[in-house]
């Protein structure tokens, strides 16, 4: 009787492994079925259908009005990523620029513009690399410096795409120095973790 109790839990438990293994296996196959990654405009996209369609609209965008800034983001990202949270990696191999759902959903004109804001990061670092060598100071392409060049590259991109006032103008009011989320003075990791940078109409 003993035994058979046991042999009948011991089933149960193996059943109910069985069942989490066929769970976990449909989570990875969704998963991976929403994740997916196409090359558009020679550069590796990496998200949802949802995503890979509105970057390829951006960049898009880009090659048709701002010729000079699709240049650029040829040249300096080698993939675009969908993440939570937006930031330019450009140490990465390819360069690779994580962008969060809020940027890249907020509009196709300013998908565009932080694309090509966050190339001319990427360009300002391998542009140090090929003139010095590494390592590359965080000055040289995220301090406020940088950040106010890659924002009057932004500026001037909106502007050329034909990005509504409300970007254009929200851009305009940056001051180089949206990097330093929680505003102590320095940029760390942190920082990082707070980003949701969009728009404020």
């Amino acid at each position: 009787m003993r035994n058979d109790t046991r042999r009948a839990g011991l089933l149960r438990l193996s059943r109910v492994f069985f069942t989490c293994a066929i769970l976990s296996c449909f989570a990875l196959a969704s998963r991976s079925a929403a994740q997916s990654s196409e090359k558009r405009h020679g550069i590796d996209i990496k998200g949802s259908a949802a995503f890979i369609q509105q970057v390829a609209k951006a960049l898009d965008s880009l090659e048709e009005k701002a010729p000079q800034a699709y240049k650029i983001v040829r040249e300096y990202i080698g993939r675009i990523e969908q993440g939570p949270r937006s930031g330019m990696w450009a140490a990465k191999t390819p360069p690779t620029y994580e962008m969060a759902d809020p940027t890249a959903f907020y509009s196709v004109t300013w998908c565009a513009g932080s694309i090509a804001h966050d190339a001319f990061h990427s360009k300002l670092y391998h542009d140090h690399v090929k003139k010095n060598g590494g390592p590359v100071p965080d000055e040289v392409w995220i301090g406020i410096d940088a950040e106010k060049r890659c924002l009057s590259h932004q500026l001037a991109v909106l502007k050329k795409i034909g990005a509504p006032k409300r970007e254009v103008d929200h851009c305009a009011k940056q001051k180089g120095t949206h990097h330093d989320v929680n505003k102590d003075g320095k940029y760390d990791w942190e920082d990082y973790k707070k980003r949701d940078w969009q728009p404020r109409p």
